[in-house]
């Protein structure tokens, strides 16, 4: 496998998000106008977790950076099951409102507030139907070859209480004593650029598809051979999962 340069790769990320902030305008298909409505919010986080990786990467906190990668793997892979596997888009639609309910339920009695008890009443009904699944089963359904699964598990160290939360402050001196470290080391930071670049590709090739624009969608297929980041899983969706139509 060709080597890419990390350089290009943070320019290509960096270049979502901008592209993202600065986008005067979007035009959707009628066909396409509740998906992006519902869509698009993963969209944008997918960028800005993306971009915010660098932001610390650039202030010198590597380590810190890496649970934000791995928010945009996240983002980004549920993002594509919502859109390439048949029936995902109302399986997310169902949790949203699911979730949105739970929110001011668990934020009524957090803040112990008789106003959003009563407001609760007023939200839609809550629609019945499948929700999404855990994200690890998500992301096994799009993962064939388990690079994403192996990411995310590698990822998730900066994130859960782990060894890594020992090993990453502790540094054995010349004569053998431990040494107590503020700072951290990450090894691994372009594997992590990397994941941001995939993610950010897969989330511009779903906003190119619901915005039926065919011109990215060529830039797209060159960009994503010439970084060698996929721009979408559905070559990995088998029966019954694949979407019938409108992809």
């Amino acid at each position: 496998m060709r080597h890419v340069p990390e350089s290009a790769l943070v320019e290509w990320i960096e270049r979502c998000a901008t592209d993202a902030r600065e986008a005067p305008s979007v035009t959707v298909s009628a066909a396409h106008h509740d998906e992006y409505l519902l869509l698009h919010g993963l969209i944008v986080r997918t960028f800005r977790y993306s971009n915010a990786y660098l932001t610390l990467v650039k202030a010198g906190m590597e380590g810190e950076a890496v649970p934000l990668a791995r928010a945009a793997l996240e983002h980004a892979v549920t993002l594509q099951w919502v859109f390439v596997v048949d029936g995902g888009v109302t399986r997310y639609r169902n949790t949203v409102a699911h979730d949105r309910v739970d929110h001011f339920r668990s934020l009524a009695e957090w803040l112990d507030n008789d106003e959003l008890r009563e407001a609760l009443c007023q939200l839609d009904p809550i629609p019945k139907g499948k929700q999404l699944g855990k994200f690890t089963d998500m992301m096994r359904d799009l993962d064939d070859k388990k690079f994403l699964q192996m990411s995310y598990r590698i990822l998730s160290q900066h994130v859960h209480v782990t060894h890594s939360a020992v090993t990453a402050f502790l540094t054995e001196g010349e004569e053998g004593e431990l040494h107590i470290l503020y700072e951290q080391e990450y090894a691994y930071r372009s594997q992590a650029t990397y994941v941001c670049a995939i993610a950010c590709m897969m989330a511009r090739w779903v906003l190119a598809r619901l915005t039926n624009d065919e011109e990215l969608l060529i830039e797209l297929d060159q960009l994503s051979d010439e970084l060698q980041l996929p721009m979408n899983l559905t070559d990995n969706v088998k029966p019954p999962l694949t979407r019938r139509t409108g992809i």
